[in-house]
């Protein structure tokens, strides 16, 4: 996973230069977003990896499933990743260029695990009380998550914030394994 990462790194960084110059990196996100969804496809897999068919005919492929997000530039980007055998690398791509994009528009995202439901006002509150602790607009999604018998668990990027009581009988385990 990392090694992709590595290789996603230079094509999401440019594609993200393209788009800021342009103020298009909603439609980018929107664009990669698709072209994922398409390569993640087993149907495509076989399609991409058939020896009777050939690029331009990948590429069209691809950009009749796009309709109207297809232009000039996603053909070039597709014809490139083709040529270099990339295609496999556009998830990596999508994520990459999302983090580019939130951290460029002061945004982020997190995943608060809670083992109840939580209203929409709690949700709310925690999304303003990580708001200020990371200087950007945090979006939290919430996921329940039993296991960790009561608290919580945040993520946010590489970060994590674990005050769930699984989480500190977890840090009682091991120290007292020490």
């Amino acid at each position: 996973m990392a090694e992709l990462s590595i290789i996603a790194h230079p094509y999401a960084q440019a594609l993200f230069n393209l788009a800021k110059q342009g103020k298009q990196e909603d439609a980018w996100l929107s664009r990669l977003s698709d072209l994922q969804q398409i390569v993640a496809d087993p149907q495509f897999s076989e399609l991409l990896n058939s020896p009777k068919i050939e690029d331009s005919q990948v590429i069209s492929v691809i950009n009749a499933l796009l309709k109207d997000k297809a232009s000039a530039e996603v053909t070039n980007l597709l014809t490139v990743l083709i040529e270099n055998n990339r295609v496999s690398v556009l998830p990596e791509i999508y994520e990459v260029f999302r983090n580019l994009v939130l951290e460029d528009q002061k945004r982020g995202d997190a995943i608060i695990e809670s083992a109840y439901a939580m209203s929409q006002a709690e949700k709310q509150d925690f999304e303003d009380l990580l708001s200020k602790k990371f200087g950007k607009k945090i979006t939290a999604t919430v996921v329940i998550n039993p296991e960790l018998l009561a608290g919580i668990k945040i993520t946010i990027n590489d970060k994590v914030i674990d005050g769930s009581v699984k989480g500190r009988i977890n840090d009682l385990s091991t120290q007292l394994t020490k």
